[in-house]
């Protein structure tokens, strides 16, 4: 279980001041019926909060963690992922779901990348786009105290240290900033879902008399490519790609 952070107090105190206490009664309320094994309930509770247009990690964790304890795993999988991209860096977050992934049918090997190109997006995903346009704030107001520093300080050794932390903040800033766009493509751009339906015939085109490529069960997450009416084109970890029936999958 999560509590409301500061951060998350201070936002609803200056954007809903007259539902700030609303939400944390409500919020405190879904926490009390959980920790009774009232996990329905609490799932509704902390639903209308989500319903009134207000989201967090914490409040999806809950919710996963809800859903876990009455074993529907591919609604547990659906919000430990929505509480991942508000905050891929969680470690609780990350781990809970690697232990619902346990529950699936289906486990694929992922793609293998070039390793360069894995250790960048490993980096890159560490953090959401937020999370890295707060640490480039930071490196800009580093690099700022730093040229400041170096201008007026008479000390040599100090000015000479001041310099390369104000040429190291430069280049982590550029580096930052440019992970802070790609994170915020692929959160704008790439969209995935669970699948929802026991087992899905995933096809070789939108036809439901098309050939079946292979099949899916609940609780697998898809990548989504395009779509064609009642139909979607995924792709899966291990790069097969394929069509299924909307209405069997839930975006995450």
């Amino acid at each position: 279980m999560k509590n409301f952070n500061l951060i998350v107090f201070f936002w609803l105190i200056l954007f809903n001041i007259a539902n700030a206490r609303d939400y944390i009664e409500i919020f405190n309320k879904a926490n009390q019926l959980y920790n009774r094994g009232d996990y329905s309930r609490a799932i509704e509770q902390y639903q209308n909060i989500l319903n009134d247009g207000f989201e967090s990690a914490e409040i999806y964790f809950n919710i996963a963690n809800s859903y876990y304890k009455i074993n529907k795993i591919p609604e547990t999988i659906l919000y430990y992922e929505r509480a991942r991209k508000l905050a891929p860096e969680d470690e609780d977050i990350n781990y809970n779901l690697k232990i619902a992934n346990l529950k699936i049918v289906d486990k694929f090997e992922p793609v293998p990348k070039f390793f360069i190109t894995e250790w960048i997006d490993t980096i890159r995903d560490m953090y959401s786009s937020n999370g890295w346009a707060k640490i480039l704030i930071i490196l800009i107001w580093v690099t700022f105290l730093s040229l400041i520093g170096f201008m007026i300080s008479w000390n040599l050794i100090i000015k000479r240290f001041l310099f390369f932390l104000a040429i190291g903040a430069v280049v982590l800033s550029l580096s930052t900033a440019l992970f802070a766009v790609q994170k915020q493509i692929n959160e704008k751009n790439q969209q995935s879902a669970i699948i929802f339906s026991p087992r899905v015939d995933v096809r070789s085109s939108p036809d439901d008399k098309s050939i079946v490529l292979f099949i899916l069960h609940e609780g697998t997450k898809v990548e989504l490519l395009d779509s064609v009416g009642e139909w979607s084109k995924i792709r899966i970890s291990r790069g097969d790609v394929g069509w299924i029936l909307k209405n069997s999958i839930e975006i995450i």
